[in-house]
């Protein structure tokens, strides 16, 4: 289960979001999860909307939303299920026994970050277009930004969400504080 304390630590971030133009803060924990199976396999799709809420995404670069809910396909046969308001959410999928999931609620960690200049300063380190044209609103990617590999999703035109494994969470928030002095990032503080 994610714990808030834990990924303050993790990140030594804050998890307020700070006042400024371009700021980082670290993500409460959010419920989430690995799903496998086939988009030709109809009793897989259906079994995995209803528990979702929303149909899976076949689109290997949007993300699918819905309320507090997001979903991201990941690859051929896998996707990740995120769900904000519900911290128990990857371990209610993990116990389905109607398609296979598995909790990955503590496996990374979430950085968010949001400003005017949020795409000039992850394209400082990426290795994709991250320009709006290329990379609307709702567009995801798994690709190394600055020293790791991330999961960078747009989730706003000035908004991006950062997953990263939680043992490279720590160094990648200090390769953002570098990165973001001459944007002028303002970071959530943490007393960790």
């Amino acid at each position: 289960m994610p714990d808030f304390v834990r990924d303050q630590l993790v990140t030594g971030l804050g998890l307020e979001k700070p006042e400024g133009g371009l700021i980082a803060y670290a993500a409460p924990p959010a419920g989430q999860a690995l799903l496998r199976g086939r988009l030709q396999d109809s009793s897989f799709v259906e079994s995995a909307a209803q528990a979702l809420g929303l149909a899976l995404p076949t689109d290997p670069m949007m993300a699918a939303q819905l309320d507090n809910r997001v979903i991201f396909r990941l690859g051929p046969d896998q996707w990740l299920a995120v769900d904000e308001a519900n911290a128990n959410f990857g371990q209610q999928l993990e116990n389905n026994d109607t398609f296979a999931a598995i909790d990955t609620g503590s496996a990374r960690t979430r950085i968010f970050v949001r400003g005017s200049t949020a795409r000039d300063l992850l394209a400082v380190g990426a290795k994709i277009d991250l320009r709006a044209k290329s990379f609307p609103a709702g567009a995801f990617a798994q690709t190394s930004v600055g020293n790791a590999n991330v999961v960078v999703h747009a989730s706003g035109n000035d908004a991006f969400d950062i997953y990263i494994a939680r043992s490279f969470a720590r160094s990648w928030a200090l390769w953002l504080k570098e990165a973001g002095k001459e944007f002028g990032l303002i970071l959530a503080r943490s007393d960790k």
